[in-house]
């Protein structure tokens, strides 16, 4: 295999010295581009092929014809730059040939080999290609998808792509990406007739025959029509319906599917949803049944009527399907009609807040649309009605979803920044309980509006929190352990540390606040910042590595370095089995690079 690895390497030689003698490399570079080159065929020549191996090989050399063209364009230099160019991508069309050849089952190299190709405009060999990936990927959709999308936009070959549709469809009858192909083909096709065979529409007709369609259309109703007996999904039906709706002239082809389309799915959801965005954009509807959908149907032409009807639809269809998805799907809809323009805001909104409300009495309203609704009150004029009305709804909300900390925290925010704080303090008590360990977010509001407005009372506050519900505790003790610092002194959260790190639940972020702290003392007590790492390592020695490491470097940095041995040792001792040798990698690599610990012993005045 060597012999071939070297054969190539010579090869290349000759392209090398011409890019040495027009100055693209120096030879200091050019010495690396073929020691490159020669690791890189002699990976590839191996016994045990390795995809990584082509993958990184065929990158490489995508990178070198990147940095050549941008040599060029820097220096100016046009000399035998096809030559060079040329040599470079057949190298890639080389690699990858021989990479799909061994490695035949990974569709990747397929794909990213006929990305090369026309990129590098080898549209030749892209046909061959293909013919070859569809005879071993032909159990996956997506390559007669992708050959059948060259054929179109490459080849501009439309009765060819259409072949590669059908053979495909033929073998995989329920895929929705072929039918959705050869759909989107036929609808196109048709745009491009000449319209001569297009029949006469009968105003008068109460349904939509295939015969009212031109031939183009004809046959997208066929693929419509199979496809719609094959696949079973609404969704499925919608994107072909919005497919149709994209091009000009397939009004009869659209009518015929929305009528399939409430006949089969006036269960679902989506097609309620469907409709009622179409009565938005003012689309014309097919006549329908008033068992079926109670609406009138006739065009629209102000924004108000086309609002109105399409409120309409959804309303009858909340009659039918009392479902969430039905009423998220009609409140997102009023919550996009709401931002999409200015004009008649007043009538929007109303609908909104309806629809709001209609959904809160239903049981259905989610927790971010009762935010919604509170911040588009705030946003109003203020006065009292609109503030009664506020504070209402927020009642609600928490009624409605006791389990939801931003609704709670809508809640107290109000009422506190509302000087409701009689009120505030009541339910605050019941909103905690309600929560349980979700309630820490209350608590930190709780102690900043406390800091605000009553700072006598902060400390009580810290108390209740800490008396709290154990994982709130937890979270709070080095928000305390800080606010003591700053508000009184290191001796006042010493003392307190010593008695919360002693109540579990033990914390290990007070553990390292504490430290923090007393690190940011003028003068810093080494016998308190030693019980922080001793209590760190009591506490969480058994199963983190760190809080040794970081017990080692203090006194390394700042305490005594003759100490370090005897940390070694507990902490080999201490720490669970499987967790040893990766402690003691850790040391070993501190220790042969103590600098960058960054000793700096002027830092601080220490006291002992």
């Amino acid at each position: 295999m060597a012999e071939f690895a070297e054969k190539r390497c010579e090869d290349i030689i000759p392209e090398l010295e011409q890019m040495e003698k027009i100055k693209l490399f120096d030879k200091s570079e050019i010495r690396g581009i073929a020691k490159k080159f020669k690791e890189n065929e002699y990976k590839i020549q191996r016994h045990s092929k390795c995809k990584e191996d082509y993958l990184r090989y065929i990158q490489y050399l995508m990178d070198l014809l990147k940095l050549i063209k941008q040599r060029r364009e820097k220096f100016g230099i046009q000399q035998m730059k096809s030559e060079i160019d040329h040599i470079v991508m057949n190298k890639m069309n080389h690699l990858y040939k021989e990479a799909i050849f061994k490695f035949q089952d990974d569709i990747r190299f397929w794909i990213a080999y006929i990305k090369f190709c026309k990129h590098v405009h080898f549209q030749n060999s892209v046909s061959h290609i293909l013919g070859r990936m569809l005879q071993v990927h032909q159990d996956k959709p997506k390559c007669w998808h992708i050959a059948a999308l060259w054929e179109l936009e490459e080849n501009k070959n439309k009765q060819t792509a259409r072949q590669f549709l059908l053979r495909g469809l033929h073998i995989h009858p329920t895929s929705q990406l072929l039918y959705t192909d050869v759909f989107r083909l036929e609808l196109d096709e048709a745009l491009s007739d000449d319209q001569k065979n297009e029949t006469v529409n009968d105003p008068a007709a109460n349904t939509v025959t295939q015969d009212d369609m031109s031939t183009g259309l004809k046959r997208a109703n066929i693929v419509y029509q199979q496809a719609s007996k094959c696949i079973k999904d609404i969704k499925f039906i919608v994107e072909l319906l919005n497919i149709a709706k994209e091009r000009s002239n397939t009004e009869k082809l659209q009518n015929k599917i929305i009528s399939n389309m409430i006949q089969e799915y006036a269960h679902e959801p989506l097609m309620w949803d469907t409709m009622a965005r179409r009565e938005l954009e003012g689309l014309v509807q097919p006549s329908l049944d008033d068992t079926v959908m109670e609406i009138d149907s006739s065009e629209q032409i102000s924004l108000r009527d086309r609002i109105t009807s399409c409120n309409k639809v959804y309303q009858t269809a909340l009659k039918r399907i009392k479902t969430d998805e039905m009423w998220t799907l009609y409140i997102e809809c009023l919550l996009e009609i709401n931002q999409k323009d200015r004009s008649l805001p007043n009538f929007k909104k109303k609908l909104l807040k309806i629809a709001f409300t209609q959904a809160h009495q239903a049981k259905k309203l989610k927790e971010k649309y009762y935010l919604h609704w509170v911040n588009m009150l705030n946003a109003e004029q203020k006065d009292g009605t609109t503030e009664k009305k506020v504070k209402e709804i927020l009642c609600m909300a928490t009624e409605a979803i006791p389990n939801s900390v931003s609704l709670w925290h809508a809640r107290l925010r109000y009422l506190l920044a509302s000087e409701l704080e009689e009120e505030a303090e009541t339910i605050f008590p019941k909103a905690i309980k309600t929560l349980g360990d979700k309630s820490l977010p209350l608590w930190k509001m709780k102690i900043l509006h406390m800091q605000a407005k009553s700072p006598e009372r902060t400390e009580e506050v810290f108390q209740a929190a800490l008396r709290g519900h154990p994982s709130v505790a937890q979270e709070i003790k080095p928000t305390y352990l800080e606010w003591l610092v700053l508000t009184k002194s290191i001796q006042a959260a010493r003392k307190v540390y010593d008695e919360l790190c002693l109540q579990p639940p033990f914390s290990i972020e007070m553990h390292k606040k504490m430290a923090e702290l007393e690190l940011m003392q003028p003068e810093m007590s080494l016998k308190c910042f030693r019980k922080c790492h001793d209590m760190t390592t009591l506490q969480f020695g058994k199963n983190n590595t760190n809080v040794w490491i970081d017990y080692i470097k203090f006194e390394m940095k700042y305490g005594d370095p003759a100490k370090v041995g005897d940390l070694h040792r507990r902490a080999v001792k201490t720490l669970e089995p499987g967790l040893t040798d990766s402690f003691i990698s850790e040391y070993s690599l501190m220790k042969a690079d103590p600098d960058s610990l960054n000793i700096d012993t002027t830092l601080t005045s220490v006291r002992t």
